[in-house]
């Protein structure tokens, strides 16, 4: 083990901490306005595959009327171009929003339970995915174009780090900057009062229903967006795959358990979590490593350290019920 290989460890752990981010990010603020969405699975796997499709359905003949610069933007030549890719994301970023929509229905207006709703979103998810993506291996998406010079991977320590794609600085900033609105914020104290007590902030003359409803498709959008990341990026190339996410949606629901419902506690765990998905990689090729190690030890690593940290926090329940929002998964009814 050298410095070479903390760098590319380093390097690994944050990109495949980005998903965790993205999805944690938005489940957090659905958390902070008092309700559990279980459903991020499903949302990931949606966005993944409409980003996937997104990215193949162009059409170059009608493109040809365009300008040769919007051609170049949105066609390229061998490579996904930068303004083509960020048209996938925001697709996939909208399957997610669409499929949080649903659960938002059924949980606000109808009062359905939150857990049994999210988890029948993820079911639905996976189905539908599985439907759609039937024709998707005639699909092909090319590599997606670096949005930095490629000559800047070559520099010493750092060059590494700058071959990250565009999404990485986005998860960070995104979870900053919800760190920022929930503390600093008029729109922040409304949605933490209505986490906390919904039933004071709609005699303040809040209305609950419409700002979970927005808090929820933020959520989902986010978690939509994870997916597309994880299609569109981390794999290595653009590509799908049944179950693609492998269970990245559960890990960003513990890493709220994790923090705690704090932000940067938060974006530390997914750091964490990532470090533990890179290891399971990258300590492959170590030859003094038993093989039963590397084929039933590594494997269960990225979850195993999870769940030992989450049994930890969980017998602190005096700190759990100190931080989590009073009304978290309580449904709430106007007329009563």
């Amino acid at each position: 083990m050298d410095f070479a290989f903390l760098i590319l460890l380093s390097v690994a752990a944050i990109k495949l901490a980005t998903p965790l981010l993205l999805a944690a990010t938005g489940e957090l603020v659905v958390e902070k306005s008092g309700v559990l969405n279980l459903g991020i699975e499903g949302m990931m796997l949606i966005g993944a595959l409409t980003a996937f499709m997104m990215g193949s359905y162009i059409d170059v003949e009608r493109c040809e009327q365009y300008s040769d610069l919007l051609k170049m933007c949105l066609l390229g030549s061998n490579e996904l171009p930068i303004a083509r890719y960020l048209i996938t994301i925001i697709a996939g970023g909208l399957a997610g929003a669409v499929l949080s929509a649903l659960f938002a229905a059924l949980v606000l207006i109808f009062r359905s339970n939150q857990v049994a709703t999210g988890l029948g979103l993820t079911i639905l998810g996976l189905t539908m995915t599985n439907s759609l993506s039937s024709g998707s291996s005639n699909l092909t998406v090319g590599q997606v174009q670096h949005w930095l010079p490629k000559d800047w991977s070559t520099m010493p320590i750092i060059g590494p780090f700058l071959t990250l794609d565009l999404l990485v600085p986005f998860a960070f900033i995104a979870m900053l900057g919800v760190l920022l609105v929930l503390k600093r914020t008029r729109l922040g104290l409304i949605i933490r009062a209505v986490g906390e007590n919904h039933d004071s902030a709609y005699t303040l003359g809040y209305p609950v229903n419409l700002i979970r409803f927005g808090c929820i498709l933020f959520g989902g959008f986010m978690s939509g967006v994870a997916g597309a990341y994880i299609s569109m990026i981390q794999i290595g190339a653009p590509t799908w795959r049944e179950g693609i996410t492998a269970g990245a949606g559960w890990l960003a629901l513990a890493l709220i358990l994790f923090g705690t419902w704090r932000p940067m506690r938060v974006m530390g765990g997914a750091l964490l979590f990532g470090l533990a998905l890179s290891l399971e990689l990258r300590l492959q090729v170590f030859n003094w490593l038993p093989g039963w190690v590397i084929s039933f030890g590594l494997p269960i690593l990225p979850y195993l350290i999870p769940i030992i940290v989450l049994a930890l926090i969980s017998a602190d329940a005096a700190m759990i019920r100190r931080n989590a929002p009073a009304s978290l998964g309580r449904s709430f009814n106007p007329s009563s």
